[in-house]
């Protein structure tokens, strides 16, 4: 495995790995751009002398290319999505589209972002395929006590509504949507619900404005990064994920596995792990009105509240992760076939 790095301290994935004795390599890097990458790249490519490459993410397909490390070995590219927060993220999705073409095989997340890198950048539909996010479902729920203590932590009595929200907070999220959304869930019901937004980012403070705003700012808590966040799940009556463009978020599988009811925006691969009304509601992007019915309709029938969270909870078989390192497997070994065959 190989990382990148702009400190000299190690990171905590990369303490970790090196704890369990998981060969890793450290790329230091001084900027975005910085050329000395390069002789580091090759030096760890000539010494490892892999047989597959796999990378993922814009900045690490393009190095492969531009270095032309892919040469004599076969290359898996994973992409999972362009989101274009900023104009260096622009310039890394431009890049990306000249660089997925020299690889042997496209991985990504979901059968719309499949379907976009054929239409678009004109990848052969025999060098894609999707894998959707894995995950180790949870074997024991939080205890009582600590989600007892979170609602104690946010201000919350025992019979509180809780919205629930967990990604970064950035314009591509449409976080905004959501709390304009909570401000007209509230402006119909006389018992507030409360919205917990779990994650930091650069819309923090335009969040928090925002609330402030619409006048339900002590509805809203942005708790920021939390390393454990099973007691929010717990503690949610509905999970609510309003992006605008999205693969297979592993956000989705948290709230199926929690058993909490979702409420999420029909946009890239989430139409492919939900179906509208059987486990979960879906609504269109940036439409805070549709939102706010939809998170109404949960919140005020308990019989489809259940009926949602069990459905999508009985879907999770099909993201086990043996299954998933199984496909992935198969597609490594049919790519270095068919780059064996050139």
């Amino acid at each position: 495995m190989l990382t990148f790095s702009r400190t000299p301290e190690e990171t905590e994935l990369v303490t970790s790995l090196r704890g369990d004795d998981f060969p890793i390599d450290v790329v230091r890097e001084n900027h975005r751009f910085d050329f000395g990458v390069f002789p580091q790249l090759r030096a760890i490519v000539d010494r490892v002398k892999p047989q597959i490459i796999w990378t993922h993410g814009a900045k690490t397909h393009f190095l492969v290319r531009i270095a032309g490390l892919y040469r004599g070995r076969t290359w898996v590219a994973f992409h999972h999505g362009y989101t274009a927060t900023s104009l260096t993220w622009q310039l890394y999705d431009q890049l990306d589209r000249w660089s997925l073409c020299g690889a042997d095989c496209v991985m990504t997340a979901c059968d719309a972002f499949a379907a976009d890198l054929h239409t678009r950048l004109g990848i052969p539909s025999d060098r894609l395929r999707v894998h959707r996010s894995p995950l180790e479902s949870r074997t024991a729920s939080p205890s009582e006590e600590s989600v007892a203590r979170l609602r104690a932590e946010l201000g919350l009595f025992p019979e509180r509504k809780v919205v629930l929200a967990v990604g970064r907070l950035s314009k591509e999220k449409g976080h905004a949507d959501l709390i304009r959304a909570m401000a007209e869930v509230n402006a119909s019901r006389e018992d507030p619900v409360a919205l917990v937004i779990v994650g930091d980012g650069p819309e923090s403070e335009r969040l928090e404005r925002l609330a402030a705003e619409l006048r339900i700012a002590e509805a809203v808590h942005l708790v920021g990064y939390r390393r454990d966040v099973a007691p929010f799940y717990a503690a949610a009556d509905v999970f609510a994920l309003t992006s605008y463009s999205e693969g297979s978020p592993n956000v989705l599988l948290e709230a199926m596995d929690a058993g909490v009811p979702i409420v999420a925006t029909a946009v890239g691969g989430v139409g492919e792990m939900i179906r509208d009304g059987e486990q979960g509601l879906l609504v269109p992007a940036r439409d805070s009105e549709a939102i706010a019915r939809a998170l109404l309709r949960i919140i005020d029938d308990p019989k489809l509240s259940i009926a949602l969270a069990s459905s999508a909870r009985d879907s999770l078989s099909a993201y086990a992760p043996a299954r998933y390192y199984a496909s992935i497997r198969t597609d490594f070994e049919a790519s270095i076939a068919r780059a064996g065959a050139r």
